[in-house]
């Protein structure tokens, strides 16, 4: 299925011939539940969704990627590699008001920004979770329609059923698109689980 054959499969479950022109925008707003969530309906958190991106500090603070969703792990590129724990903007401003420089241990984010603590000159090996691209005539297909199209299905029919106030199509879109989101991030969790080892430090007796 590609942005056309949604709109196509969105007026054909709808039985609506009228919505045509304002399809393209339940799609987006589809997109933007995936990445963010809306009402009761959970944000999408995938594997797929995952990218690695190295970042610059200009005393001590970096500019997050514009498709940036929720970090995953910061490190610091020091002689050693070093994973930074995040805290919060009023913890920061206390422990490090002095705003010394050295090896950073701690950061925390603000607006599009990434604040390191102690300030540090090191780059930033960011892991982090990425906005799922919109859909449109020049990008018709992305990831998540080739992996899932009928969760952009019935996403598209839950925002036209808000759109037209049909409670009864809401009602059954949404139950459907959460079951679908869930299991999605449930199943990615336990994958995840699944490959992870146990490795004991210390001597090997």
């Amino acid at each position: 299925m590609n942005y056309t054959e949604l709109q196509t499969a969105l007026a054909d479950w709808s039985a609506r011939s009228d919505l045509t022109s304002f399809l393209p925008s339940f799609i987006e707003f589809s997109t933007a539940m995936f990445n963010q969530g809306q009402g009761g309906v959970s944000p999408l958190r995938l594997r797929e969704m995952m990218a690695i991106a190295s970042l610059v500090p200009t005393g001590g603070v970096c500019t997050l990627p514009d498709d940036y969703l929720q970090y995953r792990r910061v490190v610091e590129l020091a002689s050693r590699r070093r994973d930074l724990q995040y805290v919060t903007p009023t913890y920061a401003d206390q422990e490090y008001s002095d705003r010394a420089s050295g090896l950073s241990s701690d950061f925390t984010i603000i607006g599009s920004s990434l604040y390191m603590f102690p300030l540090s000159s090191n780059n930033i090996e960011l892991t982090y979770y990425q906005a799922i691209p919109n859909l449109s005539d020049a990008a018709p297909t992305n990831w998540l329609l080739t992996k899932q199209p009928n969760l952009y299905l019935h996403a598209g029919l839950m925002q036209l059923a808000m759109f037209t106030k049909d409670n009864d199509l809401f009602s059954r879109s949404a139950a459907l698109v959460t079951a679908f989101i869930d299991g999605l991030n449930s199943s990615d969790t336990l994958a995840n689980l699944a490959k992870a080892g146990t490795r004991v430090q210390g001597v090997t007796p």
